[in-house]
């Protein structure tokens, strides 16, 4: 045996540093995977205060970096139509108050853990009908799907996440339920679906509103991996 280990001590050698060094590959690929976990955006869009039109609309950025948010897109789909507009702006309040700092819009940089309140839902309706200048869209909806796209200080381009929900309205009822449809956020994180949310917020600046799908081009494949 100590002859055998004498005559290949070199083989021997080669095998032990080869083994380390595939160790050392192995631990830097678990340690790089952990740290853009924990670096990674994730911007949650959730339902308080009931499910009904008086709920609140809430975005939180729980992400380990501050974000900025830069909007929050409401697409809403009546037979089969899709219309997107932005809702991040109170326009409720704009008769009030021309002073950006008193709280007319929700655009603005979130800590991390913070959340902002967008407004209630039936406030989200009004703004897409002042921005519209039409009701069907919101009367007829079906369903509404939440955007809410923000500026991340690791990420190049923006980041996004959708929630959607179910307008459910009851028999013989004029009140409307919103039913979400994912338990959580789906996140959105695809470099390519990240440089279309750019030329989408660039549509939206010359236009009120977006009339198609608009998570078919930002959003996940159907069916497929968020």
């Amino acid at each position: 045996m100590w002859e055998w280990l004498k005559d290949n001590v070199t083989l021997l050698q080669v095998l032990v540093s080869l083994t380390s060094a595939l160790v050392w590959i192995a631990y830097l690929q678990m340690f790089a995977a952990s740290f853009r976990r924990q670096t990674r955006s994730s911007l949650l869009i959730t339902l308080a205060g009931g499910r009904g039109p008086t709920g609140r609309c809430i975005v939180s950025n729980m992400g380990s970096e501050p974000a900025y948010l830069m909007d929050v897109l409401a697409e809403f789909e009546a037979d089969g139509n899709q219309t997107a507009v932005s809702v991040v702006d109170r326009l409720e309040l704009w008769d009030k108050s021309s002073d950006v700092t008193t709280g007319v819009s929700a655009v603005g940089p979130l800590t991390s853990g913070s959340y902002v309140d967008i407004g209630s839902f039936d406030n989200l309706f009004a703004r897409a009908r002042k921005r519209l200048g039409t009701t069907d869209a919101t009367e007829k909806a079906e369903t509404i799907k939440l955007i809410a796209i923000a500026a991340t200080s690791q990420a190049r381009d923006l980041v996004a996440a959708y929630r959607s929900f179910e307008l459910y309205r009851p028999e013989g009822s004029d009140t409307v339920q919103l039913l979400p449809v994912e338990v959580e956020s789906k996140q959105i994180r695809s470099r390519r679906k990240r440089k279309k949310l750019r030329a989408l917020l660039e549509e939206l600046q010359r236009n009120e509103a977006v009339e198609r799908d608009v998570l078919r081009d930002v959003g996940p494949p159907r069916g497929g991996p968020i």
